[in-house]
C-alpha cells in the first residue's frame, strides 16, 4: 500500500514539474508591460493562446500554419465519413480554434465569416463528447470556411 502512495506522488511530482517546464515564459512586447501571456483584463490584443506566439506575428501565417498542421492528422476531402477524431485530432482542432481567438480578429474583414464557421463547428470537433453522426457535416463546413482563409491569405 505504501509503495503504490509513493509512486502516485512521484508521479503527481514529475509530472507538476514537466508541466510547469512546458509553461513558456513571457515574450516581450513592443511598448507592452513585458508580458503576453492571457490574464484576466487583458486585451484581446494582447492575450496568447498558442504557445511560443507573439501578438505582432503575421495574422494570416499563424492562422494557415495552424489549418495545416491540422490537416496533416484529416483524412482527405471526400472521405470525411472515415475520419477518426482521436485526442490528436480534436487537440488539433483545439489549436487551431486558440490560433483564430488570437489572430482571426487580424486576418482580414472578409474572412470574419469563415473564422466564426471555425469557431462554430470547432468546439464540437474538438470535443470527445459529439456525436459522432454529426461530424462528418461539420468537418465539411470547416473544411469550406478553412480553404476559404487559405485562399484568401498572401502566400510568403
Amino acid at each position: 500500500m505504501t509503495r503504490n502512495t509513493l509512486g502516485s506522488a512521484s508521479a503527481l511530482m514529475a509530472l507538476t514539474i514537466v508541466l510547469s517546464a512546458c509553461q513558456s515564459p513571457p515574450h516581450d512586447t513592443p511598448g507592452g508591460s513585458g508580458s503576453s501571456t492571457a490574464t484576466a483584463g487583458a486585451s484581446a490584443d494582447r492575450a496568447v493562446y498558442v504557445t511560443g506566439a507573439r501578438p505582432d506575428d503575421d495574422a494570416c501565417t499563424r492562422v494557415v500554419s495552424a489549418i495545416g498542421y491540422l490537416e496533416l492528422s484529416l483524412l482527405p476531402s471526400g472521405q470525411e465519413d472515415a475520419q477518426r477524431y482521436d485526442g490528436d485530432v480534436r487537440g488539433r482542432f483545439g489549436y487551431v480554434r486558440g490560433t483564430l481567438a488570437m489572430y482571426g480578429p487580424h486576418l482580414p474583414a472578409s474572412l470574419a465569416g469563415p473564422v466564426a464557421t471555425i469557431e462554430e463547428v470547432g468546439t464540437p470537433l474538438s470535443t470527445a463528447a459529439t456525436a459522432p453522426s454529426t461530424r462528418p457535416a461539420l468537418l465539411r463546413e470547416y473544411r469550406k470556411a478553412s480553404r476559404t482563409i487559405t485562399s484568401a491569405c498572401p502566400r510568403p
